[in-house]
């Protein structure tokens, strides 16, 4: 086991690297953050995070064709917003339908080609759920304006394919694997998305008793971490904690030295256009971009919070624990 994550953990995933779909991203997911302070527009947040969702999935899954990816951008914005929607449940059955959406993200997509479309999908109902700020108008503006981003980033990929689809390798991070592997039998996919689900639910249960800020995290902790074995399980969700740690580290102490707005933006376009660029190429590698990443956006919009990067290892600490405690208890097999 110590060999093995060691080997883990130094594992470099060279071809995985593309630096100028990186670029490609950051301008297009900070498009909408600029021009909304230029128009005192400040939800352009949600347009911006709708084309964040979509460009995860189309890095994660690069053979993905554009009218999937069509389908991906009214179904990742349909799940932000009834994310949204769970929160304004309360403290009590939020949690519930929290692990009953994870499951059927999961669920509904397990046995297609396109599998891994609902782990993301679950993540951004999860995402929807644990951002402040939520009301039943809240879901409606939050719904548009994510689909509104998705469309946006799912104009720069197809602009981007066609420029280059003359030297194009669609064999990119986690390459089509990542969704073509997934597939299970229907008992089988069941047993693991329902356990998912459960432990889902249960994380963010834990976030709220705490009063853990952005516990979202947790949630997504999970959904990532959870794999067919308890060791792959331990060495996915260790290498997410050291990751998160080491990028935590990084977002407090840029997000203490300035306030600047311009500087800011000028290191989130920086961290984004790496972020996207390295994803597939190792996990770790992935979380230390990540962090800084996310802090940063959040305190654009929500200055002087920089505690949260402290708290989001925390969050991240608990989601690994309990995606390692599920697999331990119940013994799941995904082959």
């Amino acid at each position: 086991m110590g060999s093995r994550f060691s080997k883990e953990i130094r594992r470099l995933d060279k071809s995985a690297f593309n630096f100028t779909v990186g670029l490609r991203a950051a301008v297009f997911v900070i498009a909408p953050i600029i021009v909304g302070f230029e128009i005192h527009q400040p939800v352009l947040l949600f347009a911006s995070l709708g084309t964040i969702f979509l460009t995860f999935t189309e890095r994660f899954i690069p053979t993905i064709p554009l009218r999937m990816l069509l389908i991906v951008c009214c179904t990742e914005a349909a799940a932000f917003g009834v994310g949204t929607l769970t929160a304004t449940t309360g403290h009590l059955l939020s949690p519930i339908l929290l692990g009953i959406g994870v499951f059927v993200a999961l669920f509904a997509w397990s046995n297609t080609k396109w599998a891994a479309v609902g782990m993301l999908t679950a993540i951004v109902f999860a995402v929807g759920v644990g951002l402040p700020g939520y009301s039943i108008q809240s879901a409606g503006l939050r719904t548009f304006f994510s689909l509104i981003g998705t469309l946006w980033a799912l104009l720069g990929i197809a602009i981007h394919r066609f420029v280059i689809s003359h030297r194009i390798q669609l064999s990119g991070p986690g390459s089509a694997t990542a969704g073509e592997k997934q597939s299970m039998p229907r008992l089988v996919s069941l047993r693991s998305t329902l356990l998912i689900g459960i432990a889902s639910a249960l994380g963010y249960s834990i976030g709220l008793v705490l009063g853990l800020p952005r516990d979202f995290w947790i949630v997504i902790t999970i959904i990532l971490a959870v794999r067919p074995n308890s060791n792959l399980t331990i060495t996915i969700a260790s290498m997410m904690i050291m990751g998160t740690i080491a990028g935590s580290l990084i977002a407090a102490v840029i997000t203490l030295e300035t306030n600047n707005l311009y500087l800011l933006l000028v290191m989130l376009f920086s961290f984004a256009a790496v972020l996207f660029a390295v994803i597939g190429v190792n996990i770790i590698l992935i979380q230390i971009f990540l962090v800084p990443f996310i802090i940063i956006l959040l305190s654009i919009y929500y200055p002087g919070q920089w505690y949260i990067s402290l708290f989001r290892s925390i969050d991240v600490a608990i989601g690994g624990a309990i995606a390692v405690a599920m697999v331990y208890l119940k013994g799941l097999k995904l082959s």
